[in-house]
């Protein structure tokens, strides 16, 4: 019982934006002081010392917050997506307890180049992001500048005539490396760690989010056998109290049977004396009662000697 209610109030956390904020690609980008308060508000309701590792407790709910922003996506941005809404009804369509600002940056992330090569199981092209950069922020797919454009739509062409023919021998990591390529021949290679044709402030860990917070099976699987252990040892507990409640119960009527024989016999006891205290009496009485006969017919026959 204890176990499945952990899990439930971590998936409930996982949902809260308050709590754990959505609007981040990866688990490790929230703040030291929002993974502090999720462990506080937990071990506030749940007594788990010695039971779980707090690491544990945040890859679950790590976990659990992926599964999240993966159901969002496909019940609702899919199908209004799906429907022909536009960018703008879908930001105000949130689903029901999700923050405003957080479902736009959600959004926003889905519809980036590298949400879309992560599902097709690539890198996204440098060119892709650039693209991606330089769009109208109202959603459509037209350049914020002419400048841009042209630029793009040159590369574009430096990377058809790159490509080997047949198309059908090259992969599509190998088409990312030309995109790459042709990327660095246009605006030269990167000075300092800033990515050059992305505006100021733009460095490679933001733009590809380089590192990973993948915890590993380990910890998913710590989380499983802990609530497997909790079950078995609900189980266990039961039947321990169920045990221990037949010995009451067994106890209590062997008590309750010694108590009756022990108030019988001392009531047959008291009887008995009550009984044997009347004989005795009655035996009194009657000796006492012949003695004052015979003492009667002394005295009568003293009077009959004496006339």
């Amino acid at each position: 019982m204890e176990a499945s209610k952990l899990a439930e109030f971590l998936g409930t956390i996982a949902r809260t934006g308050s709590i754990c904020a959505l609007n981040t690609k990866h688990w490790k980008h929230l703040s030291k002081y929002v993974l502090e308060n999720i462990l506080r508000i937990v071990h506030e309701k749940f007594d788990l010392q010695g039971k779980m590792e707090d690491s544990d407790i945040l890859s679950h709910v790590g976990k659990l917050r992926n599964e999240f922003k993966s159901t969002l996506k496909t019940r609702y941005y899919k199908e209004m997506v799906q429907e022909g809404r536009s960018i703008e009804e879908i930001y105000e369509n949130n689903p029901s307890g999700v923050h405003d600002d957080q479902w736009k940056w959600l959004v926003d992330r889905w519809g980036t180049p590298q949400a879309a090569a992560e599902k097709e199981g690539r890198e996204s092209s440098r060119l892709e992001q650039f693209r991606f950069q330089h769009l109208r922020k109202d959603g459509s797919d037209n350049f914020s500048s002419d400048a841009a454009e042209q630029v793009y739509d040159e590369a574009c062409k430096m990377v058809k005539d790159s490509m080997p023919i047949p198309k059908s021998s090259s992969t599509p990591q190998d088409n990312v490396a030309i995109e790459n390529e042709v990327y660095t021949q246009v605006f030269g290679p990167d000075k300092n760690g800033k990515m050059l044709g992305y505006g100021r402030g733009m460095t490679k860990s933001r733009l590809f989010g380089y590192g990973s917070v993948t915890r590993g099976i380990q910890s998913v699987s710590a989380i499983n056998t802990l609530i497997e252990e909790m079950n078995a040892k609900h189980v266990e507990q039961i039947q321990t109290i169920q045990a221990e409640q037949a010995v009451r119960e067994k106890t209590l009527l062997e008590e309750a049977e010694s108590r009756f024989r022990t108030e019988v016999a001392e009531r047959e006891a008291h009887l008995i004396a009550e009984a044997e205290e009347r004989f005795m009496k009655l035996t009194e009485i009657r000796e006492a009662k012949f003695m004052d006969m015979l003492d009667a017919r002394e005295k009568n026959y003293e009077a009959l000697i004496n006339e």
